[in-house]
């Protein structure tokens, strides 16, 4: 219905500007005088280029965009580049073209995804553009409407050109000093099935050379004397399984919760820990082993894509989510009530240990209701400290201190 309003709209245009144009050349037949035909030449002009424009197909014209990199960091700079070609150099005046994004804020807070052109003769033209501090989230550019008119505003076309790219926008992610939990070295009773991490200032003997070793690991004494390449061997130290568990409740931090959840996720996988992660909200979503990069990026996907919900749309986590891991749970919330705690309490009880990450906003004083919270937990046995965004650096260490 819409479309035809507008076709039945832009014939009634062209019906007025033919009617203008035979109305102007019989009133110039009958008043004659050179007045009247002076207006009608002048006048000519405009009217044939208003109805060249309606017969002007719109469909000439290409598209081709260049995102630079379709995956940015919170508050990072997206650079957008568009290229418009066309065939036939009809000249088109007053051109607009405005990019049309699934997410109306960013359109309403960028008024640079509208441009306005005077495309004249030209075969082709180049727009670039730059959208600031997007938020965490996925987005997607649904196309490109291009609006033509010509000098007085008779004729108007509207045209979608649908071009679709998704851009994922990831959490910040802070740089921390890694600790690992309950570390101990393989001379201890409990051992892990993963070496959480190499301690490379104790070397326990060389071996031979393996694809994949690093290069600080070769033993260049054995290698100035036999030619061949040894490396080092050194003690690893030994520690359960890590499970981060993100709490996906609303609540006032939980974009400040997502960042520290990436950045733990970050640290603990960059230092070969034996990782995993659980997300909670509409659906439980599990990511039992994070060890190479393709799996580390599905988990930031994840949490570029992860929205809060209600506590009434939460799945409830179940015991058997965690019946595959092991080890140490750290689970990151921004609203530790009572019906949370207990079950956590309840799906843990196999893990050797609960800690429970809070993040507080640090210009607000921390409340008697989340201190009672904060009380009830450690009753039931679990970890729990206070984090601001200003202190993520140092969750680690808070960690193992704890």
């Amino acid at each position: 219905m819409k479309r035809s309003g507008k076709y039945l709209s832009l014939t009634t245009r062209l019906v007025f500007i033919v009617s203008l144009f035979f109305s102007m050349y019989v009133f110039a037949m009958f008043q004659g005088g050179t007045v009247s035909w002076t207006i009608f030449y002048m006048v000519t002009p405009f009217l044939l280029y208003s109805i060249a424009l309606f017969l002007y197909p719109l469909s000439v014209l290409k598209v081709k965009r260049s995102i630079r990199s379709k995956t940015i960091e919170k508050g990072g700079k997206l650079h957008v580049t568009l290229h418009i070609t066309r065939s036939f150099p009809f000249p088109l005046l007053y051109t607009t073209i405005s990019e049309k994004w699934d997410d109306a804020r960013v359109i309403e807070s960028v008024p640079q995804t509208k441009q306005f052109f005077i495309f004249g003769f030209k075969k082709e033209i180049e727009w670039s553009y730059e959208v600031d501090k997007l938020p965490r989230g996925q987005y997607t550019i649904e196309g490109l409407e291009v609006e033509i008119a010509d000098f007085f505003g008779w004729i108007q076309k509207r045209s979608f050109i649908e071009l679709k790219d998704s851009i994922l926008v990831f959490p910040n992610t802070t740089s921390m000093h890694y600790v690992p939990i309950d570390a101990q070295y393989d001379r201890g009773s409990l051992l892990s099935p993963y070496s959480l991490v190499k301690d490379t200032t104790m070397a326990t003997g060389v071996r031979d050379y393996q694809a994949g070793d690093r290069v600080t690991w070769i033993h260049w004494k054995s290698f100035a004397r036999t030619q061949n390449l040894m490396t080092k061997e050194f003690e690893d130290r030994q520690s359960e399984d890590l499970v981060v568990l993100l709490d996906g409740r609303v609540s006032d931090t939980f974009e400040e919760q997502v960042e520290l959840t990436a950045s733990l996720i970050e640290e603990a996988s960059s230092q070969q820990a034996s990782i995993a992660f659980v997300s909670t909200g509409e659906e439980i979503t599990v990511f039992p082993f994070i060890h190479s990069a393709e799996q580390l990026n599905e988990v930031f996907v994840h949490l570029a894509k992860i929205k809060p919900v209600s506590v009434n749309d939460m799945k409830l986590i179940a015991r058997s989510t965690f019946s595959a891991l092991a080890g140490s749970v750290i689970v990151v919330t921004g609203k530790p009530d009572a019906a949370f705690i207990q079950t956590v309490n309840h799906v843990t009880t196999s893990m050797k240990s609960v800690i429970c990450f809070v993040v507080v906003d640090k210009l607000q004083a921390v409340s008697t209701e989340l201190q009672q919270q904060v009380a009830y937990a450690k009753s039931k046995g679990i970890a729990v400290h206070l984090l601001s965004r200003k202190q993520f650096s140092d969750a680690f260490k808070e960690v193992s201190s704890l």
